[in-house]
């Protein structure tokens, strides 16, 4: 009897087991930290959540748990059962259910179905909004209307609102009106108490950032596990806590047997900049390696995602306050310390440059966190993040091969195999004429950048891969260009979306006569040049790297920055005519220090690039431009000095100075300085009002960096 009352029933009867099933397994998944923090971390234990979730279908005198649960609550609406589901199988998924716009959508229409629907029904109206719920298609549809233009913004939680409506035509809750499949009341109440929070943490005065755990939050104020949001956590703190992490992880993989996975978690953690700036490489999405094998191995991986999530959640917080930082008031103590420690204040308020650093300490950490990705720009396609103009390309169906960039549809393989197609036929890669000039150039696309080549492809190929690590390295390091200090707060808040851009144009000529021969008549002075880009056609040119003399990949650079700076934002064609031209060709030769380490690049440094040459001239030469006469010197000036050489040398040496002296106090300033200049809203003495020192000190303070 017993058993058949237990098989009985209805999709109607299983429904709130299922939901009571989702609901302990969310409380097995807040306990699992407290769990971690007591030293218990059993591959097992992930599994805690699905454990606790199968308690609900336990017979206990007939019938299932979760229907003796179901007393306490007359019904959970979808959009709460949707997000306990969430949260519960957080630590079996590679990536939530929903990203960060998707909770904020829930949290949105919680807050507006309860206000519609629990004021009016409680007596405050002249009409009572539950009885549009009977069995009356307009309360559905009305959120369907809201779910399908989810869907169509790419919004996760629009489904839900579409399978809520599904879910009320078949009848699941007890209930048939349908405001009680869209909204309960610990749902609305969670909402209103979530979006409180987050608007408290936008107030100036706190300069808090919205955490990546808001589900978390939302199971934790359900159950009473905790009452309040704490405070955001240093970067020493992260630190710390990566340190303890790591430690155990270490560990666990040597007791293990498991030393390839104990040396990676030793190295993962990159040092902190000291001298000069590090570069992160960040791959298209996260991947285990293919040496794990065995499952403790795969244990101790998950818990180092898990371990590097967490840092990466609270690396975005700090990013996200940084973005913020420039319409911050400063309260009275805090004016008071700067007052005190003036000497290490940096001058200006944004942090442009350091939230960029912080979003991309944040994807190297954690390569899917959905709202890094959309501050940076990235798209997603295929379970990779790409960059707009590759997401453009995949969604035309074209192919991309790194010998031949990015081709139509089904042409890859034939490509590979040794044919090209010419005129509108197959024909033999060797049949190929060589293209005599740049009218007649081979065409090869990259994410960023169009490519016309009368070299082989092959070198056409090499040189998109040294303007994509150009880009790459540019973002990171002078992304705070790109943005206002407003555009960028909005952008990291998830307000808004980087601009879309059309591939830069770059012309590769198979040797130096070509090279001359097409741009002699635009500048006399071409024969003097490795490479140049050309504001008034907005092109890089180039000719066949192996004729030039080793200094190929440097040049890519330095003429690549140029095409960055002056393509990356509306910028003035007369950007240094009348006064700081050298900051221009300053940021150039910065990029030429670019040195690739295990986890990406370095930048900068006193002995890279051509820094070393300016310590020279400085200190053995006793050479000096003061900062004062260089900032008052249009192109052309700058250009016709005849101690041109030697300046080249002294501003590679002041970049370095202004991007890493001093723990980099200046590097905002500086960006700044190179904002205002292609703006063609620079002065002779705006560097020095931007760092807040005259030129004199800044000159002292230069020699000091240079003689350390």
């Amino acid at each position: 009897m017993n058993g058949i009352s237990f098989m009985a029933g209805g999709l109607e009867w299983w429904y709130p087991v299922a939901v009571w099933a989702v609901v302990l397994a969310a409380l097995g998944r807040a306990v699992l930290p407290t769990l971690h923090a007591c030293g218990l971390h059993r591959p097992a234990l992930r599994w805690l959540p699905v454990a606790a979730g199968a308690i609900a279908i336990i017979p206990v005198a007939g019938l299932p748990l979760g229907r003796w649960l179901h007393a306490f609550n007359a019904s959970f609406s979808l959009p709460l059962v949707a997000l306990l589901c969430d949260f519960a199988l957080g630590p079996l998924l590679q990536r939530p259910l929903f990203d960060a716009a998707a909770k904020r959508a829930a949290l949105w229409f919680g807050v507006a179905a309860g206000l519609l629907l629990y004021p009016a029904a409680l007596g405050l109206g002249p009409f009572d909004p539950y009885t549009l719920g009977w069995r009356s298609p307009g309360v559905a549809a009305a959120a369907a209307v809201v779910g399908a233009g989810l869907v169509l913004r790419n919004n996760a939680f629009g489904i839900v609102l579409l399978a809520a409506g599904g879910f009320w035509q078949l009848g699941c809750l007890e209930s048939d009106n349908a405001w009680d499949y869209l909204i309960d009341p610990i749902y609305w109440l969670l909402s209103i108490a979530n979006l409180i929070r987050d608007w408290l943490a936008k107030l100036p005065a706190i300069a808090r950032g919205p955490t990546a755990g808001r589900t978390a939050a939302m199971i934790a104020l359900v159950f009473s596990a905790a009452s309040s949001k704490e405070e955001p956590k240093t970067a020493s703190q992260l630190d710390k806590e990566w340190a303890n992490s790591a430690a155990s992880l270490e560990r666990r993989a040597t007791a293990g047997g498991s030393d390839q996975l104990a040396t990676l978690v030793r190295g993962w953690h990159v040092p902190a900049e000291a001298d000069r700036q590090i570069v992160l490489a960040i791959p298209a999405r996260l991947e285990q390696p293919d040496w794990i094998d065995t499952a403790e191995e795969d244990a101790i991986w998950r818990d180092f995602c898990d371990a590097r999530r967490a840092r990466a959640a609270g690396l975005f917080t700090l990013a996200v306050t940084a973005a913020r930082a420039h319409a911050r008031v400063p309260t009275r103590a805090e004016r008071a310390a700067a007052h005190e420690q003036e000497t290490a204040k940096p001058p200006l308020d944004q942090q442009n440059c350091a939230a960029i650093r912080l979003l991309y300490a944040t994807l190297r950490e954690d390569p899917e966190h959905e709202r890094a990705r959309a501050a940076g720009g990235w798209v997603k396609r295929d379970a990779r993040w790409v960059w707009p103009e590759a997401a453009r390309r995949l969604d035309r169906g074209e192919e991309f091969s790194t010998g031949f960039g990015w081709l139509p549809k089904g042409r890859r393989a034939r490509y590979e195999a040794g044919e090209r197609y010419d005129r509108g036929r197959w024909v033999p890669a060797d049949a190929i004429v060589q293209p005599r000039n740049a009218a007649e150039g081979w065409k090869l696309a990259s994410d960023h950048w169009q490519i016309t080549s009368t070299a082989s492809l092959a070198e056409a190929a090499g040189l998109a891969r040294t303007l994509e690590e150009t880009h790459t390295v540019w973002r990171q390091i002078f992304g705070g260009f790109i943005s206002e200090p407003g555009e960028l707060e909005r952008l990291f808040e998830g307000r808004g979306r980087p601009a879309a851009r059309d591939p830069f144009a770059a012309m590769l000529l198979a040797d130096r006569e070509q090279y001359i021969a097409a741009l002699e008549e635009l500048e006399p002075a071409i024969a003097r040049t490795l490479g140049i880009y050309w504001t008034p056609t907005r092109t890089a040119w180039f000719f066949d790297p192996q004729d030039a003399d080793g200094g190929e990949l440097s040049t890519v650079h330095h003429e690549a920055t140029h095409q960055l700076f002056a393509e990356m934002r509306k910028t003035s064609p007369l950007a240094g005519e009348r006064c700081g031209f050298w900051a221009i060709e300053a940021a150039a030769c910065y990029m030429e220090s670019l040195v690739p380490t295990e986890f990406g690049w370095t930048l900068g440094g006193r002995d890279a690039g051509r820094a070393p040459a300016a310590r020279e001239r400085l200190i053995d030469d006793g050479f000096y431009v003061p900062l004062d006469e260089l900032c008052s010197l249009g192109r052309r000036e700058l250009q016709a000095d005849e101690r041109l050489p030697e300046i080249y040398s002294q501003i590679s040496g002041l970049a370095d100075f202004f991007m890493n002296g001093e723990q980099a106090r200046y590097r905002e300033a500086f960006v700044e300085y190179l904002v205002r200049l292609y703006t063609g809203t620079v002065d002779p003495d705006t560097l020095a009002k931007l760092c807040g020192k005259s030129y004199a000190d800044l000159d002292d303070a230069y020699r000091r960096h240079m003689a350390r």
